[in-house]
């Protein structure tokens, strides 16, 4: 038993020790221009992007997962003689990405993930999960603060271009 003990005891040192020097938080936010594939006939909706991640250096330097939450704020929606046909946009994300440092403080970010049933309607695989991508770049402003640009499918039915802002703690 007291080995048992010890044992459970520098494991959870030594997995503390491990998560206080690589692991990282980060959250952000910002706003994302909303499209959905029909673009002859489309008018872009407005969203807000919300997201917060993991580093996971000691598992694979500038590897990290995310989690990302969109919502319409103007729903894209297409306009057809007689009838328009607004989307609601809600969306729940978790991504693997990796962060690629070009120079200085510039990086380059692709993610790939999936994406949980759209909250907001029918349009977004409703019923299914399904897989997600993006490509993104970033400067970093300050030591723990980053702006960034991206570009992601939202599943099958959405794209999203974004902008906005992560706060590194």
């Amino acid at each position: 038993m007291k080995t048992l003990t010890k044992s459970l005891l520098a494991s959870v040192a030594l997995s503390s020790s491990l998560m206080a020097t690589d692991v990282g938080f980060y959250a952000g936010g910002g706003l994302a221009f909303e499209a959905v594939p029909d673009v002859n006939n489309l008018k872009m909706g407005l969203g807000i992007v919300m997201r917060g991640g993991m580093t996971l250096d000691a598992l694979l330097e500038n590897f990290a997962v995310e989690a990302e939450l969109t919502k319409s704020l103007l729903d894209p929606k297409f306009e057809r003689p007689g009838s328009d046909i607004n989307y609601n946009v809600t969306t729940l994300a978790t991504y693997a990405v990796y962060r690629i440092n070009v120079v200085d403080d510039f990086y380059v970010k692709p993610r790939f993930g999936i994406i949980f049933p759209n909250l907001g309607d029918d349009f977004v695989n409703s019923r299914d999960v399904t897989f997600s991508s993006g490509i993104g770049g970033g400067y970093s402003v300050m030591e723990n603060l980053d702006v960034y640009i991206d570009y992601t499918v939202l599943g099958e039915g959405v794209t999203n271009y974004g902008a906005g802002v992560e706060y590194h703690f």
